[in-house]
């Protein structure tokens, strides 16, 4: 047996002699590592790296995104939706009109579903990449960037709404 010096030891039950005893298993647990997670169903099943974990490998991406990610994606695409719903219904009662030229040029063209999807692809393409990216210091900081601008955004309307009453 091992002897060892006693005072570093926490919580360890030492033999007489003064010795660790040996080794035996105490978790009664189930191994969580087991049970496959949502996560699974976005990562197709495949490895958490595209490389292996070795100082001398490429650092590659990570394809399993955890519950913050999603999180914060899915806020950013809600305060989209959002912002599209009250604009498309303050730019019909003739309380604002669309300053973006291009959100501006769908909603003439095509009309509301046009404006829609035009808002829904103009969102999340640029997010899908931010999410894909989302280690790279960058990404960060433009996630974060877009997160505070929807915010802002939304934050407008309530002032819209209060300000001027419901539109119609």
């Amino acid at each position: 047996m091992l002897s060892v010096d006693t005072e570093n030891l926490r919580g360890v039950d030492l033999l007489p002699d003064g010795t660790i005893p040996p080794f035996e298993e105490r978790r009664t647990c189930p191994n969580r590592r087991r049970h496959k997670t949502i996560t699974a169903l976005f990562s197709q099943f495949r490895r958490r790296k595209s490389v292996g974990r070795r100082q001398e490998d490429k650092v590659g991406y990570i394809d399993v995104y955890g519950p913050r990610v999603w999180i914060f994606a899915g806020s950013v695409l809600a305060l989209s939706v959002l912002d599209a719903v009250l604009t498309r219904r303050e730019i019909a009662s003739g309380m604002v009109q669309e300053a973006n030229p291009v959100m501006k040029m769908a909603l003439s063209w095509g009309g509301m579903y046009t404006f829609y999807g035009v808002k829904a692809a103009l969102t999340a393409l640029p997010l899908a990449v931010l999410v894909l990216h989302k280690e790279w210091p960058i990404a960060k900081f433009t996630a974060w960037i877009c997160l505070w601008c929807y915010i802002l955004i939304a934050l407008y309307h309530i002032y819209l709404y209060f300000h001027f009453g419901c539109p119609a």
